[in-house]
């Protein structure tokens, strides 16, 4: 027989799924139920057609309103008006998507994508102005997130004591290859003003296997007798199991045998420094490795792309050459180590070794680098490498938007200096704000940058100079001094005080003065260029004189300026040539006094009247050496090297009186230098003036592909040390505690906090602050109501823990005015800190009494300005809905009279027996009746047993 729906029980299921708790009204024996509503219906139950997606869209590309109470319907008369206020709130978020959804629409074209992206930057701060400002009965609501406690993600770390070196054996009582034959060095360790001096020769041990274990004790021993607290240990890396790639099947092979390295521990208050009697020449070089598409398909992530660091020891005459180390692929006869990066650093521009020996790097970063997170989608890392290439600091810029570096030099006394181009707010200045303020199709130009770091690391200052168009800081120069920073830049209109743009892209050169107080003064401003593409990429520095090396209009041309003056004076010019399609790639003072100037071109005749080593065809590096001031002589030199294919150098380095070159091989090179991969890198120390190659090492990477970025030379730089892990010079550990030091966190960053709805105070980073001190002001922000501890973290460092002093208190983190946020390198999130306890039915409420708070965790920074951050945005709009819809739930169900509640499984008066076989038969067709209702999509899933849970119903 057929069974009658019962209207009542449909009513039940629609109430059911918008969170509207069932009627328990029903008489017994009754073939109806009644209902009391206790809630508005929610705009949620109501599927949003293509046709309001598109009236909403329309509506926001306007200018109306997207958070609009008016437009809220309330079918309940009397209702709250939180119910309209979250029902506002919902389909602002919606409207919202509907932006995105239609900005990744087939058809959109550009002009209408960014006419959504603007509507929606300017509805995400109507939703945050309305958050902020809208005041709620029974619930409350934040933008950001809910916590009982926040810990700061940044991390502080301790200062170390601890320095250990790679592997060097995988076993700790077998004889160690590297500490065979004549191995000696020294060890300096200072305390308390007093040196004392430890030689440690391997010759002299007692007549025993040279393993890790007996090396430690006999140099522990050495140090015992100096009567320092300096020991010596060893480090265990376990073994870790390898998975390899047979086809389409990934096989994980057994766990390798375990590795043995040294472990170096220095005593209290004790400097450790190492040196060795014997040295050789080195040179550090960056490179970037793999194919970024393997397939062949631009839809698959498949790219392999990574940067290394690589030494190579270049003369065996004192010290012998470098042994293979086990399991390092591509390695060539010479090279010292080849250690990967953080694979979200990006490109190494630039590299130089400082007065210590340590290795400066500058690189291009798109996320958390060496613990760091960035704010915007990239930014310029400055890294310090030891001589052993061990880490030893990171310096981020924390630039709001985008950042590229592209030089660095180095001072004799320890000092950097980085400079680039940079996007968005830093230090307070965003685009074109130092040209009077740009608007309109310039305001989102890049600007030069420069940062002067003293020799521990700490930002001295940051100048930024922008003209109304692009420009960019390409080479720095210290002044013999220290004192005074020279940069070389290219700009695409006039720079502020460097006289009338040229045409194109122009160069300029600038200077910034130090003051005693460690503020930055600018010494002058001065453009030079043709009415074509002029780029400067090389710069000199020599007393009064200023030396540009720039391709201007494809031709390789020198520009010399006297400025001992209050204003640069160009004094002489020479043009070497068309370059024809090659670039400059350096400009050096050699120790005789010329100058040298390198790089690609494709013209064997370049204006040099003496040629050592003619070019071999096609794109060729080339080194000239010439006279300092500019002017043709008889000991001019120039030299080519190449092979009969495409050979581009990019970067070259020159000291004491060597000329180095770096870059992308052909397809054969001087020498019988064969390909051994598909793109090879090459290194050559040229002799120009006799044009022969002294040393040379060509070499591959990962995927058989390596292009060499940045080059820098230690004369001295390598030793038996390098065979022992250890690093020439002082054990050097990054001692700062400085926030501003181990963060993207800029002086003058900011957020606020609040207490107990009170108003915001505003928390301001200055450049000496640390965690402790960054606690003090937030307590003191927060009335005292916060308890802000520095607490250790997982990683071994330190952090914030922040939390309510007492149940009562509330405390609320809001993001700083634009892009001068501090949360986001903090990692304190936006939102609310609260106590909380835990009701008799397990709910975890706000222990302050008052109506419980809904953290909607909604980014402040969603945009629309990328298939990826779309994507972002609709998750995270999406989640934001989520609260809402539960916020509604539990307004609803606290209004709900307990008689109407449905009773919960095994409680009084609820049913634990089995459903009766009619009630499951009249269930079945009223499952069939609501499949056919809602075209099968039911959230019941078909079953009767699924229709009864929706009612409460369990057996």
């Amino acid at each position: 027989m057929v069974i009658g729906i019962d209207s009542s029980i449909l009513l039940g299921y629609y109430q059911a799924k918008a969170g509207v708790p069932l009627s328990s009204g029903s008489s017994s024996g009754s073939s109806s139920a009644t209902s009391s509503k206790v809630a508005p219906t929610p705009p949620w139950n109501t599927q949003e057609t293509a046709q309001q997606a598109s009236a909403n869209v329309t509506s926001a590309l306007a200018g109306h309103k997207i958070v609009d109470e008016s437009a809220a319907q309330l079918d309940l008369p009397g209702a709250s008006a939180d119910y309209k206020k979250l029902f506002a709130l919902y389909q602002g978020l919606g409207t919202l998507s509907d932006m995105a959804n239609q900005i990744k629409a087939a058809g959109t074209s550009s002009i209408q994508k960014t006419e959504l992206q603007k509507a929606f930057l300017k509805g995400m701060a109507e939703v945050s102005s309305y958050i902020g400002a809208a005041s709620f009965d029974k619930i409350r609501v934040t933008q950001g997130e809910t916590d009982a406690s926040d810990k700061t993600k940044l991390t502080v770390p301790n200062q170390a004591t601890e320095y250990d070196t790679p592997p060097l054996a995988t076993s700790a009582s077998d004889s160690v290859p590297a500490f065979e034959g004549d191995v000696q060095f020294d060890i300096q360790v200072t305390r308390l003003k007093q040196t004392f001096d430890v030689p440690i020769d391997l010759s002299a041990m007692p007549d025993q296997t040279r393993s890790i274990a007996n090396v430690v004790n006999y140099i522990n021993d050495q140090l015992k007798a100096a009567g320092v607290e300096t020991r010596f240990g060893t480090v265990r890396t376990p073994g870790q199991p390898q998975k390899i790639t047979a086809g389409s099947q990934t096989i994980t092979l057994p766990a390798g045998s375990d590795q043995w390295g040294l472990k170096v521990t220095a005593g209290t208050g004790e400097t450790v420094n190492f040196s060795a009697p014997q040295t050789a020449g080195a040179v550090y070089l960056a490179q970037q490795v793999g194919d970024p598409d393997p397939d062949h398909n631009s839809k698959t992530n498949d790219s392999t792309v990574s940067q290394q660091l690589l030494k190579f020891q270049t003369d065996t005459d004192t010290v012998p050459d470098p042994a293979r180390i086990a399991g390092q692929a591509n390695w060539v006869d010479g090279r010292v180590f080849a250690n990967g990066l953080d694979s979200n650093v990006k490109t190494v521009h630039a590299q130089a070794v400082g007065p210590d020996g340590s290795v400066y790097m500058l690189a291009d970063v798109d996320g958390t680098v060496d613990g760091q997170s960035i704010k915007g989608d990239q930014d310029v890392a400055l890294l310090k490498y030891d001589a052993a290439g061990h880490l030893v600091y990171t310096r981020t810029l924390g630039a709001s938007n985008s950042a590229t570096g592209l030089s660095l030099a180095v001072s004799a006394d320890g000092k950097v200096a980085i400079g680039g181009s940079v996007s968005g707010t830093l230090d307070g200045a965003t685009n074109g704000a130092l040209n009077s303020g740009v608007t309109g199709a310039y305001a989102g130009s890049a600007d030069s940058f420069v940062t002067l770091f003293d020799n521990d690391g700490q930002e001295v200052w940051t100048q930024r100079r922008g003209a109304s168009q692009d420009d960019q800081v390409n080479q720095v120069a210290f002044s013999a001094d220290g004192n005074t920073v020279y940069v070389a830049g290219q700009t695409k209109s006039a720079m502020p005080g460097g006289g009338a743009a040229q045409g194109d892209w122009d160069g300029y050169i600038e200077a910034f003065a130090t003051s005693a107080t460690g503020k930055a003064t600018t010494v002058f401003t001065q453009g030079f260029g043709t009415s074509g593409a002029d780029k400067p990429k090389g710069l000199v520095v020599d007393g009064d004189t200023v030396t540009v090396a720039s391709n201007e209009n494809g031709h390789a041309v020198l520009r010399q300026f006297d400025v001992s003056g209050e204003t640069p004076v160009q004094t002489n010019t020479r043009d070497l040539g068309d370059l024809e399609g090659g670039d400059i790639v350096g400009l050096a003072l050699d120790s005789n006094g010329q100058l040298v100037v390198g790089g690609t071109s494709g013209n064997p005749q370049l204006a040099v009247d003496t040629v050592t080593s003619a070019a071999s065809g096609g794109l060729d590096a080339f080194a000239a050496r010439i006279s300092a001031d500019l002017n043709a002589s008889a000991t001019d030199r120039l030299a080519y090297y190449g092979g009969s294919g495409a050979d581009k150098a990019t970067a070259m380095a020159v000291s004491d009186g060597q000329v180095w070159l770096a870059g992308a091989a052909g397809a054969d090179l001087p020498d019988g230098q064969a390909p051994v991969g598909t793109q090879d890198g090459f290194l050559a120390n040229l002799d120009v003036d006799a044009g022969t190659v002294d040393w040379s090492r060509r070499f591959t990477g990962t995927s058989g592909k390596a292009a060499p970025t940045a080059i820098a030379v230690a004369p001295q730089g390598a030793s038996v040390l390098d065979r022992l892990g250890l690093p020439t010079g002082t054990l050097n550990f990054d001692a700062t505690q400085q926030i501003t030091a181990v963060s993207s966190v800029r002086a003058g960053d900011q957020f606020t906090v609040s207490s107990n709805g009170g108003a915001p105070q505003t928390v301001t980073i200055d450049a000496t602050d640390t965690l402790d001190t960054l606690a003090l002001k937030i307590r003191r922000a927060s009335g005292f109501t916060a308890d802000v501890q520095v607490t250790a973290s997982a990683d071994g460092g330190h952090q914030l823990t922040i939390k309510p002093v007492t149940n009562n208190a509330v405390l609320q983190f809001g993001a700083g005015k634009g892009d001068t946020d501090a949360l986001g390198g903090l990692g304190i999130p936006v939102g609310v800190v609260r106590a909380t306890t835990t009701t008799a039915g397990g709910k975890t409420v706000a222990a302050d009494g008052k109506p419980n708070i809904y953290g909607l965790s909604l980014p402040t920074d969603l945009n629309l300005s990328s298939d990826d951050q779309v994507g972002h945005a609709l998750a995270e709009l999406a989640s934001a809905q989520d609260v809402i819809r539960q916020a509604y739930k539990d307004l609803v169900a606290a209004a709900t009279p307990k008689s109407q509640q449905p009773a919960a499984s095994g409680a009084s008066g609820s049913s634990s027996s089995s459903v009766p076989a009619y009630m499951t038969a009249q269930i079945s067709n009223y499952q069939a009746a609501l499949d056919r209702l809602t075209g099968g999509s039911s959230s019941s899933g078909g079953s009767a047993d699924s229709t009864l849970s929706l009612f409460g119903i369990t057996g």
